[in-house]
């Protein structure tokens, strides 16, 4: 049995102010081996702790960490000392016993991005799993993934169970938000879509980078 995380990066409606695209990521990792990724990812917080200035406690929220906003304004983190921070979270998915995905997709009218993402997260070659997001997605992703199994667009079994928790206390949930974030960001610079004006694009590139690698996909879908 595989433990699958999701997170999103972006919205999927179209009206003034939303955002270009949706970008649905997932790690994916075997039940018994998650101790050992909670221990791996507590090990590198405690490393972000000493050596940055992250504080343990605080979630990993990768839009504000890159923005240097909320809880990590006052840290003053430097160019160099992110872009480590970034090649430090690549390094550590390089591991064979992990999956992460990305399917970014560019909005357009007519479309569904959210069940575009879900069925090419689905379609594939994997066992059973639990399925495992941040609050308030669980509900809609459970109806779309029932509705597309029905319908024969997902060919493989669905999830056993659609769990959801706050991304406060899920590391691996916010693991997935870090790639997700990285997954739009890599879309913005394909597509040459502006970002923040306040983010560094020395850090944007690097967030691009680290979206592929040994066990790290990444595809973006234009309807």
């Amino acid at each position: 049995m595989d433990l699958l995380y999701f997170d999103e990066s972006g919205d999927d409606g179209l009206r003034p102010g939303s955002s270009r695209f949706l970008v649905l990521t997932s790690i994916r990792i075997a039940a018994e081996e998650w101790i050992r990724w909670n221990e791996t990812i507590l090990a590198l917080r405690k490393e972000l702790d000493v050596s940055l200035g992250i504080p343990l406690h605080h979630e990993l929220h990768t839009r504000n960490l890159l923005l240097r906003k909320a809880c990590f304004a006052d840290l003053k983190l430097g160019r160099s000392s992110m872009i480590g921070l970034i090649e430090k979270i690549g390094a550590l998915t390089d591991d064979e016993g992990i999956s992460i995905r990305s399917i970014a997709i560019d909005k357009r009218p007519g479309i569904r991005p959210l069940n575009i993402a879900l069925i090419a997260q689905l379609n594939g070659p994997f066992g059973r799993c639990v399925s495992i997001s941040d609050r308030g997605r669980v509900p809609r992703m459970r109806k779309l993934i029932s509705t597309a199994f029905r319908d024969g667009t997902i060919a493989a079994a669905p999830p056993e169970f659609m769990l959801e928790i706050d991304s406060r206390d899920s590391s691996l949930v916010q693991l997935a938000d870090f790639f997700a974030t990285a997954a739009y960001l890599r879309a913005c610079v394909e597509t040459k879509t502006p970002t923040h004006g306040r983010m560094n694009q020395e850090e944007v590139l690097a967030m691009a980078r680290i979206t592929e690698g040994a066990n790290r996909t990444y595809h973006l879908v234009r309807p």
